[in-house]
């Protein structure tokens, strides 16, 4: 179904059709029944608790962050405005009983318990009877399948069999075709419309919690009989050993036949899978509804959902140490005047950024002026054109000084723009801090690109819109004006091009970035994207570029971190910028091997170290380990694989050998032992890719007999990290930071693997 670029935004949608249906309209392209099936059970197990849950989500992180009773209330009042339980068309339709369903085949309970609720006679035949008669009741299916006719079709056949086939007519519909009448004058009976057997419903219990009433049932359902003593005997008084140990003579046959088989067998006709749905119900009321039902009803389908996004090229092994040429940027030392998510930076005080200000040399000085000018133009009523500024430089030039230099002035001064001072909520911020990596993020008190833009894992085309986010997106993000992006020579342009996209969408406005400005800051001789993909510097054919001709550089040049050591910080500036052919001079490589230590005695194991590929990281690691720790646990990976029978995902006795990429398969830790974080598990806690800490505890849990381990408690180096996970700590010690473990989709078909990241 070929359709034109400018209708990205609209659904699928029949020209024709939408004249005669006054209303939205979302088709969609199905090619055989399954597909079919598919998309309405996608919609029929869609759980309406959006409200409920989102509230839920409110009141428990409210209490683990320490909030005031007036932002709980805030946080609750947004969860109202923006979240829903039910439409209200629906609620109309419920609260006026109107029909909300159909279906072609009809429905009908089958009661099994041995005291089931039964219904009196109406009042005008009870004021007929004698006072002495008993029998008040009405009868139910039960009653009536006893009383069967007495024809060789109906001897062998079980109440589910009866239920499903039969139907119970009244009135005139007793003089239709193949009417039969039940015995001891308890009605009539007719055939259901050959091919439409009814479904069966019945009570389910636990064969382990109530083991009588659970082959009570089975025998009720599956076994032939006329008499309720033809469930039980003198010598199998319980339901439970008649199942297992009796044997009966069916009508008709000379052959005693195990009851378990007879049952059994009639089972299969009506309860498919039977085990796997008295898993799914018993989770069900254990765990509540699922957030994404069709994530249990089709895992193979969300598998290849989550692998497709996982596809990447394989690389070149030529191309892993290709050297990109990056542009010898000269010097600029002035900038020309022409042209959330819930964010919070570190709190400074006056002095603080006084001190902050008063310390800026005269190139940071140049870019910070000129970012504050244009806020105050801003604020004056004026509509200046916004601004896109790279600010370059080598480490230890302040460029982290300097984005937290222009973050505390330009959230103060965009404050008293006039739609600031008309809301009372200025909780939404104004200056937009993000990063590529967590920990570079978590540094200058921001987030992600991908988090704060909510942007896909695959960034291959076409773009993906925001759908329902959108409006909340656009209430977060509606006092932006201003987006800083560190480590921009991460950034590939792929992903430059989709924050691109993504403001305009957020804004509305088809300006470059949705008319925000823009500062990013970096170096492109260090970190390049990953893959293969090209720095933003690089120019490519045939790519968009949005890099280009756009950005106005400033290059900061003078040491601040080093200053007391400017000739060791002048050599590694030589070594950043030098070519891969190109030679070390002499007195760079004295001063090189003079910090060189060769003996191990020189070079404690425990020190950090550096190598060229992974295997020789996981020796040193595995060496490292092994000469300082005795008591080494190894944790192996939870790795589960699709049952193709029950579509359920089970647990591999052993773990799957995944790629470098992919969470470690056993993981050897002792207590005292030094660790990283591999993953970005809360980048505003500060638990992001690369946080170092000590292993202080290790908690395990015996599962089938044998200890796993559910928690590893850290001493992270970095003290004002993992705040929120100290305050969940289970033995109520704030200084341990509790690590769980994750859970990945694996590159293969159908696979997941946990571990400790």
């Amino acid at each position: 179904m070929e359709r034109r670029p400018q209708d990205c935004w609209g659904n699928g949608y029949n020209p024709m059709l939408l004249r005669a249906w006054n209303a939205n309209m979302d088709i969609q392209f199905i090619l055989n029944p399954y597909s079919c099936i598919m998309y309405m059970l996608s919609y029929i197990s869609k759980a309406e608790h959006e409200m409920s849950d989102y509230l839920k989500r409110v009141i428990k992180d409210s209490s683990h962050d320490n909030l005031s009773d007036r932002e709980c209330m805030k946080q609750v009042m947004n969860a109202y405005s923006k979240n829903r339980e039910v439409s209200a068309q629906e609620a109309v339709a419920r609260t006026c009983s109107l029909k909300l369903k159909s279906s072609s085949r009809s429905v009908i309970f089958i009661p099994t318990d041995d005291n089931a609720v039964k219904m009196s006679l109406p009042m005008k035949y009870l004021q007929t009877m004698d006072d002495d008669v008993e029998n008040v009741w009405m009868t139910g299916l039960p009653d009536k399948y006893k009383a069967r006719p007495n024809r060789p079709e109906f001897e062998n056949m079980c109440m589910a069999e009866f239920a499903s086939e039969y139907r119970i007519v009244y009135g005139g519909q007793k003089k239709g075709k193949n009417v039969l009448p039940l015995q001891k004058n308890m009605g009539h009976i007719q055939k259901r419309t050959r091919g439409k057997p009814a479904v069966i419903r019945f009570a389910r219990f636990s064969q382990q919690k109530n083991p009588e009433k659970f082959y009570g049932t089975l025998l009720k359902l599956y076994l032939p009989y006329r008499r309720d003593e033809q469930l039980k005997s003198t010598r199998f008084p319980t339901y439970e050993s008649f199942y297992a140990f009796a044997s009966v003579k069916l009508p008709g046959t000379d052959v005693l036949q195990r009851v378990f088989n007879i049952v059994n067998e009639n089972r299969e006709k009506y309860e498919k899978h039977n085990e796997a749905i008295e898993k799914a119900i018993e989770d069900f009321e254990q765990n509540g509804p699922i957030e994404d039902a069709w994530t249990t009803l089709a895992p193979a389908n969300e598998l290849i959902r989550l692998e497709s996004i996982m596809e990447r090229e394989p690389t070149d092994p030529n191309e892993v140490n290709e050297q990109e040429d990056i542009p010898e940027y000269t010097a600029s030392t002035s900038v020309s005047n022409t042209a959330m998510p819930h964010m919070e930076a570190a709190q400074l005080n006056h002095a603080q950024i006084r001190k902050m200000y008063q310390s800026l040399n005269q190139t940071q000085a140049s870019i910070f002026y000129a970012v504050r000018d244009w806020c105050k133009r801003c604020v004056s009523g004026e509509s200046p054109q916004p601004f896109l500024y790279f600010l370059n430089g080598g480490a230890g030039v302040g460029k982290s000084h300097v984005i937290k230099s222009i973050y505390a002035e330009a959230s103060k001064i965009l404050r008293r723009l006039p739609c600031m001072r008309e809301h009372t909520d200025i909780s939404q911020p104004t200056v937009l801090l993000t990063a590529f990596t967590g920990t570079a993020a978590f540094n200058i008190s921001g987030k992600t690109l991908h988090c704060l833009l909510k942007l896909p894992r695959s960034l291959k085309p076409p773009y993906q819109g925001l759908g329902n986010s959108l409006d909340e997106m656009r209430a977060d993000l509606s006092n932006a004006h201003i987006l800083i992006i560190d480590e921009i020579s991460m950034v590939s342009k792929q992903l430059f091009a989709y924050v691109n996209w993504r403001l305009q969408q957020i804004k509305g406005n088809q300006k470059p970035f949705g008319g925000l400005s823009v500062l990013c800051v970096g170096d492109f001789h260090q970190l390049p994207p990953l893959g293969r993909a090209k720095p933003l510097c690089v120019y490519e054919d045939h790519v968009l570029d949005f890099w280009k001709d756009n950005f106005q550089m400033v290059t900061l040049t003078q040491i601040m971190r080093q200053r007391d050591d400017l000739a060791y910080a002048e050599l590694l500036n030589r070594l950043r910028v030098k070519q891969k052919h190109a030679k070390v001079t002499d007195a760079d490589k004295c001063m090189l091997e003079a910090v060189i230590r060769s003996s191990p005695e020189e070079c404690p194991i425990d020190a950090l170290h550096i190598y060229a590929t992974n295997k020789e990281v996981d020796n040193h690691n595995t060496e490292a380990i092994s000469s300082r720790f005795s008591d080494i646990i190894n944790i192996d990976a939870h790795d589960y694989r699709k049952d193709p029978r029950t579509g359920e995902m089970k647990r591999q006795s052993a773990p799957f050998k995944g790629d470098k990429r992919d969470l470690i398969d056993t993981l050897q830790i002792a207590i005292g032992a030094r660790v990283m974080l591999t993953r970005n598990i809360d980048v505003e806690d500060g638990l992001v890719n690369g946080t170092f800490g000590q292993v202080a505890k290790i908690t395990a849990q015996t599962q089938g007999g044998v200890p796993v381990v559910q928690l590893i408690g850290l001493h992270l180096d970095n003290v004002t990290a993992g705040q929120k996970h100290r305050n969940k700590a289970p033995d109520g010690d704030d200084s341990i930071v509790y690590i769980e473990r994750s859970e990945e989709p694996l590159k293969k078909k159908e696979q997941f693997e946990g571990n400790f990241p």
